[in-house]
């Protein structure tokens, strides 16, 4: 069956990662090492006790996880899907390097996590009137607003900053924003096709020409989380010079594939 007739689903997806993975062979065979390094990393980290180390390892089993999936998603031809992952994948990055920086402590995401928790639970109860299925849960949730009304938020842009990266987070953090992300224009463009007859009208395809950004984004989101552990001291020497090359051989596909050139 034909991608108009199923979209991303049954023999017309498998057709897709079929083509894709031809096509951008480079690049896959790349995220795959990527991949393979990650995941033995992933294996070293559960022996590792200590509190500020410990909270880097869960958020980096979050990264992992968004590589992977964004990589399957490119894969599949779903290329805009992919990158909104990749901005989940940067966040996490900034993360992992402000503990790895000393710059953030468990304890402060702990508050951050509770302040997030706290600015919802505000919402729910200033709209109560409108929300009558909260009547019941009033008093939980006015109390949990009282005990923790003290906790701060910290927001990606502080992280980024605290932990040197305000050049990711100005550069593809932006732009995974705009052009993934959030519903602008920008990120919907995609559907617009243009005839021969010089008419427009939109089309659900897969936008394949994205495949480069989605990869090398993805790519470059688990790099960092690697970066990050590699400066908590949390990677091998081995996996470290892994890591290193494979940060080498990211800037040289970059340069020759120049993903956002056209963006």
């Amino acid at each position: 069956m034909s991608f108009r007739e199923e979209g991303f689903m049954g023999a017309s997806g498998a057709a897709i990662r079929l083509t894709q993975v031809d096509r951008y062979r480079e690049l896959f065979e790349f995220a795959n090492e990527c991949s393979r390094l990650a995941v033995v990393v992933a294996a070293l980290l559960p022996d590792i006790r200590e509190k500020t180390k410990l909270v880097a390892s869960i958020f980096f089993m979050r990264s992992l996880s968004h590589f992977q999936a964004a990589i399957n998603l490119a894969e599949g031809g779903m290329t805009i899907e992919a990158l909104v992952l990749c901005r989940g994948l940067v966040e996490t990055g900034f993360v992992l390097c402000s503990l790895a920086e000393g710059a953030v402590t468990p304890a402060e995401l702990v508050s951050h996590d509770k302040a997030s928790r706290v600015k919802q639970a505000k919402a729910i109860l200033h709209g109560r009137d409108a929300y009558a299925n909260i009547l019941p849960f009033e008093n939980k949730l006015n109390d949990f607003v009282t005990e923790n009304i003290d906790s701060d938020a910290i927001d990606m842009h502080t992280l980024a900053r605290k932990c040197k990266a305000l050049a990711v987070y100005d550069g593809l953090y932006r732009h995974l924003s705009h052009f993934a992300a959030h519903p602008s224009l920008s990120a919907a463009e995609p559907y617009l096709v243009t005839m021969p007859n010089g008419q427009s009208h939109a089309q659900f395809r897969p936008v394949l020409d994205y495949t480069p950004r989605a990869v090398l984004s993805a790519c470059a989101g688990i790099l960092i989380g690697l970066c990050a552990c590699g400066k908590s001291g949390m990677l091998t020497p081995e996996t470290d010079d892994t890591r290193t090359r494979l940060w080498n051989d990211y800037m040289a596909l970059y340069a020759r594939n120049d993903p956002w050139s056209d963006g």
